[in-house]
């Protein structure tokens, strides 16, 4: 337990970090190529964009943060040791894995993608940037409705895990999610891709509407373009990349 009078010798310090916790980026990058490190291609038929070396993509739609003191209590960034926070993701499975078997794709066989959606909640240390998160989700096909956006549930679940946010803007997370009917515990693990724009003298600043945006690779150093298809009404989204099962065992 942090006590009252270390928050406050800490004040500054913890402003800076709870402040770069909301701003999501910060930092200088040396010698970046802004040059996307991946190739891309759509999947279902140019619905989705795909990135490879993943089992499944999620985008963050909305977030709802709070910053807490060591009692729990919702404070201004000079007393905050945490911060708590809800988020609804959207994105996609790629068929095959455990998030999306072939049987869930019953609207439509020709698909080579479900639909993921998921609300979690998350409680993050402001001194160590880790925490933990759990929440729900739900698997989504487009039923008989193709004007709208895929909605029919086939699967849903829970989820848990921890998250490490003290490498940002990149940040890693790792867990198990549970399908419903009795399901084992699948593991997973991926990693976050904060956005952030380059300012002229290198330094990472928080996105803008209609801004060339990036995600940072995990070399550290080079910029993978945001494409338009991973922007929430004009905004560049937080991206997951997650991985099931054997690979997280590693």
């Amino acid at each position: 337990m942090i006590r009252r009078d270390e928050v406050r010798h800490g004040s500054k310090w913890n402003r800076a970090i709870a402040w770069s916790f909301v701003a999501l980026a910060c930092g200088v990058l040396a010698a970046t190529s802004p040059a996307s490190a991946e190739p891309r291609r759509n999947l279902n038929r140019g619905v989705v964009l795909d990135v490879p070396g993943v089992d499944a993509v999620l985008y963050e739609v909305t977030e709802k943060m709070y910053l807490l003191d060591a009692n729990g209590n919702v404070v201004g960034p000079d007393l905050a040791v945490s911060r708590k926070a809800d988020a609804s993701l959207f994105g996609w499975a790629r068929v095959g894995n455990p998030l999306c078997p072939s049987s869930a794709l019953i609207t439509d066989l020709g698909l080579s993608a479900c639909s993921v959606t998921a609300d979690g909640l998350d409680n993050i240390s402001l001194w160590t940037g880790t925490g933990t998160v759990d929440g729900t989700f739900a698997v989504v096909v487009q039923d008989d409705n193709k004007a709208d956006a895929p909605e029919y549930v086939v699967m849903n679940g829970t989820f848990a895990g921890q998250m490490d946010l003290s490498i940002r803007p990149l940040g890693r997370i790792t867990g198990t999610f549970t399908a419903g009917g009795g399901s084992s515990p699948v593991p997973f693990c991926g990693m976050f891709r904060l956005p952030f724009q380059v300012a002229s003298d290198g330094k990472r600043e928080n996105p803008g509407r209609g801004n060339a945006s990036y995600y940072l690779h995990n070399d550290g150093r080079t910029l993978i373009p945001v494409q338009a298809a991973e922007k929430s009404i004009g905004m560049p989204t937080v991206r997951l990349e997650l991985k099931f099962g054997a690979p997280c065992n590693s």
